[in-house]
């Protein structure tokens, strides 16, 4: 059975293309848990994670949710 090599350009590319794809899809989880841990016991804005993400997106629309990324 002869070995398939992939070149290198291909494997940069779906290396890029993997992670564009996972910081799209953990940072808004990631920036919702950071928001939770940083509230203040009498100051609680959020319930909940679910909460959070709900109010980010109402008050900052969906580029609010990566706006520490860029």
């Amino acid at each position: 059975m002869a070995e398939k090599h992939i070149r290198l350009p291909a494997n940069l590319i779906s290396g890029g293309v993997a992670g564009i794809i996972g910081v799209t899809c953990v940072f808004p989880v990631d920036l919702t848990k950071t928001r939770l841990q940083n509230q203040r016991r009498r100051q609680q804005a959020y319930k909940s994670m679910l909460d959070c993400l709900v109010k980010t997106l109402h008050s900052e629309g969906y580029f609010g949710m990566y706006r520490e990324l860029i």
